[in-house]
């Protein structure tokens, strides 16, 4: 199933497909290639490393993520993932694991994500090694803002080669959900 990126703009049927997976083995290799089918545009497409200290942290504790964005327009996909990194040791698992974390428009795209880490040399991991946490169809406040973001910043890029066409985002967040996003931002959603 794939949402016409229009309908997010449009806020009709706006709902993203959500895939979270734990990845319990470290290093995690990113197949950029595979994912990006061969190409990558500076405008729209990015890869991010963000460190937030212990303050910005969720309970206390320092967050470090990477995040990938990739928009294929000839088929209106976005894909939008966050690999973040599991800092000390929680609950006796191994602090040397991930957190995947995928949005996108396109429910087959964002599996095919997922596999752009797994089953890349030398390491040969497969999808068995790691446990899904969510892998579901969203339409809650939190989720489809967090998407909309994405999808308003990579449409905006293509306004000035789209005949003049201004992108405008008209979504009005829920009652407290800033204050929640800035206190769980370590905390996966």
């Amino acid at each position: 199933m794939r949402v016409p990126l229009e309908a997010y703009l449009s806020m009709s049927g706006a709902r993203v497909y959500s895939l979270v997976a734990e990845i319990p083995f470290s290093p995690v290799d990113i197949d950029l290639g595979r994912l990006a089918r061969g190409e990558w545009d500076a405008a729209t497409d990015r890869f991010r490393i963000w460190y937030l200290p212990k303050e910005g942290g969720g309970d206390g504790r320092p967050v470090c993520y990477v995040m990938v964005r990739k928009f294929e327009p000839q088929d209106g996909v976005l894909l939008y993932g966050h690999v973040v990194v599991n800092m000390g040791e929680r609950d006796g698992e191994d602090p040397r694991s991930f957190t995947v974390g995928i949005m996108s428009n396109d429910e087959v795209r964002a599996r095919s994500m997922l596999n752009s880490m797994l089953d890349i040399p030398p390491s040969f991991h497969r999808r068995s090694e790691v446990r899904l946490v969510e892998r579901r169809w969203r339409s809650d406040p939190d989720a489809v803002m967090r998407f909309l973001a994405n999808v308003h910043s990579t449409l905006s890029q293509l306004a000035p080669d789209s005949g003049g066409k201004v992108y405008a985002l008209k979504f009005q967040p829920p009652p407290g959900m800033m204050k929640e996003l800035k206190r769980n931002l370590g905390a996966w959603w």
